[in-house]
């Protein structure tokens, strides 16, 4: 007697089981978003309260992903020198600012149990830090901060969608199969392309800027944002780690959804010093 093989009737299809994964995906992604926006319009202040917050948490998840242990005395070190770092950097107390993180990065160097450990603690708390500094920085510009951190993040978020649909449309060569295997040639052209167009966009929509200007630094800022995620996903596979955290459902970690922005934001923070009186416009005029 042989039983009857279940029908392909019965057998749920690839896209109803992915469905729900990419509708709790859509749904993270508006909430962050929402959340982002929000804190960004709201005013500086309640920016660089959303960056405290996210630094917190991006400090926890790097110290579960690299000493296994997540928000230990090294985590809390570091949050406590970011937190310093930026409540500084929006007094415009920058040396006071970069003192701590300086004297930070020593004690966590040095109070690290080996060399290694010492490495990845000092890594991490610059990973954080950099980005974090940046952001408040450009955020503070009363005449253009606003626009600058909304510049910067469109191009993020576009750099990210134009990369996943190019990537999934056009398919082809791997661009790093051993660092992030489903990642492609075209989605990184398309990742980097696509985002001109905000740079253009955003210069018609500011005037007194050149629109060839700003789209070369949105494709500068795509550029830098698509090895924010080829870093994040070297680090996860030095690990050994799948996710830096389950945080956010259909995500993973914090680090997850925003690595491509940290190292936008650091090169965002190096084009704005062309005018330190004026770092949005150091970024976004021409």
């Amino acid at each position: 007697m042989t039983s009857a093989a279940p029908s392909g009737d019965n057998q749920p299809s690839t896209d109803s089981r992915q469905a729900p994964e990419l509708l709790r995906r859509l749904a993270s992604a508006v909430v962050l978003a929402a959340i982002a926006l929000g804190a960004v319009l709201l005013s500086p202040w309640s920016f660089l309260a959303l960056v405290i917050v996210a630094a917190g948490l991006l400090l926890w998840e790097w110290g579960s992903a690299t000493r296994g242990n997540g928000f230990d005395g090294t985590s809390l070190i570091q949050a406590v020198s970011v937190v310093a770092l930026t409540v500084f950097i929006a007094l415009g107390r920058f040396d006071l600012g970069f003192f701590v993180l300086g004297a930070t990065a020593v004690v966590v160097g040095y109070s690290a149990p080996d060399r290694g450990r010492a490495m990845w603690a000092v890594a991490g708390l610059a990973y954080v830090a950099l980005p974090a500094a940046a952001l408040i920085w450009l955020r503070s510009d009363p005449q253009f901060g606003l626009a600058a951190v909304l510049f910067l993040l469109a191009v993020a978020w576009t750099t990210d969608t134009a990369s996943y649909i190019g990537g999934r449309g056009f398919g082809g060569p791997k661009l790093a199969p051993t660092v992030s295997p489903k990642k492609t040639w075209s989605g990184f052209l398309v990742g980097i392309l696509i985002p001109a167009l905000v740079g253009y966009g955003f210069a018609v929509y500011l005037g007194g800027t050149s629109r060839l200007g700003l789209a070369l630094v949105a494709i500068g800022l795509a550029l830098a944002c698509q090895m924010g995620d080829l870093l994040e996903s070297a680090v996860k596979r030095h690990f050994g780690v799948k996710d830096m955290s389950q945080l956010i459902p259909g995500h993973g970690g914090l680090f997850d959804r925003i690595d491509s922005l940290l190292l936008a934001a650091v090169l965002a923070g190096l084009i704005a010093l062309r005018d330190l009186a004026s770092p949005g416009a150091g970024l976004l005029i021409w």
